[in-house]
């Protein structure tokens, strides 16, 4: 997920952000499991966050529109490579997720790339993936990402992309458990940096990964820690 970093934009160029969490029933009531279709109609949407929000339908339109991932469309996911530091588990962990429903949102801004093209602006946008099933298969699945990510914080050695740098990133207190990263990653040919703010959150049931992108180009970042702090709480209240 740190390491060689596998990151595009399912519309033009670019990368992962919000899902939403489902409630756990009680100790006395069966876990009830949330289908694909019930988790994609809680994903964000444009005018859910400040600002001016479109979504971003990529290569393919993930359940006609709806955010539904279907088996044959994970393969467009945008995904991220855990180091090897990361150890066999949580690699396999990563490989072996399926998300329910995704969806990329991209923020108007001052592209550094259309015209008038002098290369200074931004380039932002926020994915959300989700899944869902028993709480207990997905805590372990959430503990071996949350520990594969540590193992992997510290410098990324330059990919296709980079070099740049991981660690840990403080969230609000969302769910049964939690935890964040943040990333940063000179774009090829060093014109850019990536600024990746990562949270993965496991609720009952439901996990949810989400990514805050913001390509700066000699201009200084959109969002502060708060502002970030309130998208991530904004896509958890959608429940």
């Amino acid at each position: 997920m740190f390491g060689r970093t596998v990151v595009s934009h399912v519309g033009a160029v670019l990368v992962l952000a919000a899902v939403p969490l489902a409630a756990c029933g009680s100790s006395d009531t069966p876990t009830v499991i949330p289908t694909a279709e019930e988790m994609a109609a809680r994903l964000l949407a444009p005018g859910d966050l400040a600002g001016a929000w479109t979504v971003n339908a990529g290569p393919a339109e993930f359940g006609g529109g709806s955010g539904v991932v279907t088996e044959e469309q994970q393969d467009q996911l945008p995904r991220f490579e855990f180091c090897d530091a990361a150890g066999e588990a949580a690699q396999q962990a990563d490989a072996d997720l399926r998300w329910l429903a995704f969806r990329q949102l991209d923020l108007e801004a001052d592209d550094p790339i259309d015209p008038p093209g002098d290369r200074t602006g931004h380039m932002a946008f926020v994915q959300e993936y989700l899944t869902s099933g028993d709480p207990v298969d997905l805590q372990a699945t959430f503990e071996l990402l949350r520990d594969g990510a540590a193992a992997c914080y510290g410098d990324i050695p330059a990919g296709e992309e980079g070099p740049g740098t991981a660690g840990p990133l403080t969230i609000p207190d969302l769910g049964d458990d939690r935890f964040g990263a943040q990333l940063t990653i000179e774009e090829a040919g060093g014109w850019a940096e990536w600024h990746l703010s990562y949270a993965v959150v496991r609720d009952g049931p439901v996990l949810m990964s989400i990514v805050v992108t913001d390509i700066t180009a000699g201009t200084d970042l959109l969002w502060s820690i708060d502002d970030l702090a309130t998208i991530f709480r904004t896509a958890a209240v959608k429940t």
